[in-house]
């Protein structure tokens, strides 16, 4: 009996010494490295200060409009690839005529690199040459023109629109996972009963789908704390840093400045806002089912 748990504990070994190496130990490390004035790579030469990089943090007006970006960016980014996956897996659900065809158009931007999707967006609302902008003065709306990506405006939600193009098409994966569960017998007991196709869908087919809402909202939620790659490439974070993230900051602080005390900081600040906000929306709907289980 020992044997054959020292051989499951040796099978299992691996895999603990992967996550240990590659997980445990870097998060380990920005911890302790979160405390101390350290500039380089060196790691010998880092001076403890304790909770200084912090408090910086704290009083930098920079960093606290990062988070607001990540907020408001989140919860636009949530709501929209929620409602456009959903509508558009029901849609898919009909089994209209080209269905097939739709399924990959509507899952083709997943697949795609983010510096594809970003350049060309980049391309759409560059101001001078862009498509948009070149779109609305071909049919007389010049007054519509706008400097898409050097206003700090509109920025954020040009990146926005770039993200949701992208990502929309996960959010149809999960939810025809979601809806291959609900029985359509379901359906029909309510169509007998007279219900159309909306009351149908706001009465069975969203409330059958909270677990898939809770998966895409976990998963929406620390994609856009860990958000970079469509940023750096369309906007770098500026203009006036209207479109600068949490990760934009760490870059910078890190890469820029050197100041690596300081981004581990900022990296332990989003782990804690990621397990707060994940914790949360995780009792929020636990709460939710116990209440309807009343």
């Amino acid at each position: 009996m020992k044997k054959n748990k020292l051989s499951a504990y040796i099978y299992i070994l691996p895999a603990v010494g992967f996550v240990g190496i590659f997980l445990i130990y870097p998060i380990i490390f920005n911890f302790m490295s979160s405390f101390t004035e350290w500039r380089g790579l060196d790691f010998s030469t880092a001076e403890f200060v304790g909770m200084q990089n912090y408090v910086t943090l704290v009083k930098d007006p920079i960093f606290r409009n990062d988070l607001k970006n990540c907020l408001v960016f989140m919860v636009l980014t949530l709501f929209f690839q929620m409602s456009i996956g959903l509508i558009l897996t029901v849609l898919l659900n009909m089994k209209l005529v080209g269905f097939r065809l739709l399924e990959t158009v509507y899952f083709f931007p997943v697949v795609l690199s983010s510096v594809v999707v970003g350049y060309t967006f980049l391309q759409i609302f560059e101001p001078n040459f862009g498509t948009l902008n070149t779109f609305l003065q071909s049919v007389g709306l010049s007054d519509l023109k706008r400097m898409w990506i050097g206003d700090a405006r509109y920025a954020l939600y040009t990146i926005l629109i770039a993200n949701v193009y992208q990502w929309s098409g996960m959010g149809i994966i999960y939810y025809r996972a979601g809806l291959s569960n609900i029985s359509k017998d379901i359906y029909d007991a309510a169509k007998i009963d007279g219900s159309g196709f909306w009351q149908s869908f706001f009465r069975i087919t969203i409330p059958l789908l909270k677990n898939t809402h809770v998966i895409i909202l976990l998963m929406g939620t620390i994609g856009c704390l860990k958000f970079f790659d469509l940023a750096y490439i369309m906007t770098s974070g500026g203009p006036a840093n209207s479109t600068e993230f949490p990760l934009l900051y760490l870059y910078r602080k890190f890469m820029r400045e050197l100041n690596s005390g300081q981004a581990s900081a900022v990296a332990i600040v989003i782990i804690i806002l990621a397990t707060i906000l994940s914790i949360g929306i995780l009792k929020i709907t636990s709460n939710d089912k116990e209440e309807g289980g009343r």
